[in-house]
């Protein structure tokens, strides 16, 4: 189940108010058994301005370009001796000029760089064949007439690069010192791939998801808020991000100040604002769920809560089932406007 800040913030500290709510006292997990359109009109959501996220595509070269950062990382495998050949990967750190000044992007430290990738300009990669760890090279190059950066493009230049190391070929042999749950070096590429295409596709899909839930409250109306539904999600809030504060080592104020730019002193207004722009959006998902007949099965709720009652005490069900619900809502927006 995927944590949205809205959603999941109420994990665990939902207050569920007695059978009978009037119309003036609602909480979370009442928004199911009440007329939320008394609260909100929708509007036409199937066509809601919304300029979709870029969609990464992940290439083999990306793949790569992971799996050699990680295997940067292990000191076991570095060469610290050898010359560089074209297909090494080396690290190295550059710097580069123009008429004797330093340019902007033209310097890095700990840069790895495949040899032979055209990743460079043309001649810095060339230019680094025959070297040894620990040399330092000046290569005289050029940068093309059409280089992305105009303020460089067709000037003359030259780069001083020293080798640190070169990264050692992943094998059966070697790859549980990248990742000691691995035997073959192969099904580790397979997998880092697999990981890295569903962290980004992940990564797109909440961006989609935050532009839909802004475009969406903005096309609302919205009559007058329960205060008892935004107090609800103020409460939820402050304990959730009370917990996010304490697995960080970080006091509640400075965690609100880093994440919302909420200070100290303007603390209650700040959960007040967030809470009412939760609770706006929860009308909103629970109102489309109304609509589209979106619901939440009791075995879709067992399935959750067993997940977390097989670690310890498990959260509300009714927690959980809102949380499924909004995940549904958003899953339905995503297969209109995704790409």
């Amino acid at each position: 189940m995927s944590k949205r800040w809205m959603a999941a913030a109420a994990l665990g500290c939902v207050v569920v108010c007695a059978a009978g709510c009037g119309k003036k006292d609602v909480r979370i997990a009442d928004l199911k058994d009440v007329e939320v359109e008394e609260y909100v009109t929708l509007p036409d959501y199937r066509n809601l301005d919304i300029q979709s996220p870029e969609k990464i595509e992940i290439t083999d070269a990306d793949v790569r370009s992971y799996i050699n950062s990680r295997i940067n990382e292990v000191s076991e495998m570095r060469e610290l001796t050898g010359t560089v050949e074209n297909g090494d990967v080396v690290n190295i750190d550059y710097a580069g000029t123009i008429d004797g000044t330093a340019f902007e992007g033209g310097t890095a430290q700990a840069q790895l760089l495949e040899i032979g990738s055209g990743s460079f300009i043309e001649g810095f990669e060339e230019g680094l064949v025959g070297a040894n760890v620990g040399d330092r090279k000046e290569l005289s190059l050029k940068f093309p007439d059409g280089y992305r950066n105009p303020e460089v493009a067709g000037k003359d230049c030259v780069f001083s690069v020293k080798i640190n190391h070169i990264l050692k070929e992943l094998t059966d042999e070697n790859v549980a010192l990248v990742d000691a749950g691995y035997q073959s070096a192969e099904a580790y590429r397979s997998d880092a791939g697999k990981m890295l295409r569903e962290y980004y596709e992940y990564q797109y899909n909440r961006e989609l998801e935050s532009y839909i839930a802004a475009a969406l409250v903005a096309g609302c109306t919205y009559e007058e808020v329960p205060q008892s539904l935004v107090d609800d999600y103020k409460e939820s809030l402050r304990e959730d991000f009370e917990n996010a504060a304490a697995a960080q080592g970080i006091s509640l104020e400075e965690y609100m100040l880093g994440n919302y730019g909420i200070a100290a002193d303007n603390m209650e207004d700040g959960l007040s604002s967030v809470a009412l722009r939760c609770a706006r959006e929860g009308l909103a998902l629970q109102a489309i769920a109304d609509r589209e007949g979106i619901s939440v099965s009791d075995e879709e709720v067992d399935a959750v809560t067993a997940e977390y009652t097989s670690e310890g005490e498990g959260p509300d069900r009714e927690v959980v089932r809102v949380n499924l619900l909004y995940e549904k809502v958003y899953e339905f927006l995503a297969g209109i406007y995704g790409a």
